[in-house]
């Protein structure tokens, strides 16, 4: 299986360690002719500010919002949450398809970031919080919510779209590799584990 991952900057490179932990081939998407042929997408932590402007000259987003609306498998973490979000606070929408409102930065600047529990469907495990934004808002009942850090909303799931604002392929722990393979291969259908 091919899976793509938004490459302009951020943490690409560990989600494709991830990929290929579970014995997929990650493809790392610089511009539209990378994505043709994949069988799921994974948007990236990172700075959407920073994706939007490498985007404003290879144009690549909207082919992203096409592959994301065939229905495919499609993961963002923290700035690529951003991205997927139908409302942003502190930016602008960018490839809306998720229906939850995010703030930017909510937890603050760098320094601020953090480790901390989550609660991931039925799993409990220490991720990363990197400038994270928090899913301020579910905008509709669509929407599932899959993780929370404390009482916070910190991970969502719509159609064949999970949204997570930590990063789960920093720590690569067996739980989530064994649900990102799943994810994958069943999409929309996906299971807890």
């Amino acid at each position: 299986m091919k899976v793509g991952i938004l490459s302009f900057q951020g943490s690409f490179l560990d989600h494709s360690k991830s990929i290929l932990s579970i014995g997929a081939t990650p493809v790392l998407i610089k511009n539209e002719a990378d994505i043709y042929d994949l069988d799921a997408l994974i948007l990236p932590g990172g700075e959407s500010t920073a994706m939007k402007k490498i985007d404003s000259y290879l144009k690549v987003f909207s082919v992203l919002d096409d592959f994301i609306k065939s229905g495919k498998p499609t993961l963002s973490t923290c700035a690529g949450t951003i991205l997927l979000a139908k409302e942003v606070i502190g930016g602008d929408t960018t490839i809306p398809n998720i229906d939850i409102q995010v703030t930017r930065n909510a937890y603050g600047r760098q320094t601020e970031s953090f480790e901390g529990s989550v609660s991931f469907y039925d799993n409990n495990d220490i991720y990363c919080f990197i400038r994270a934004p928090k899913i301020t808002n579910i905008l509709t009942d669509k929407v599932e919510v899959i993780a929370k850090h404390n009482e916070e909303i910190v991970g969502v799931k719509q159609d064949n779209i999970v949204a997570l604002t930590f990063h789960p392929e920093l720590n690569n722990d067996k739980y989530y590799l064994n649900w990102l393979d799943n994810f994958i291969k069943e999409g929309e259908n996906v299971r807890t584990l």
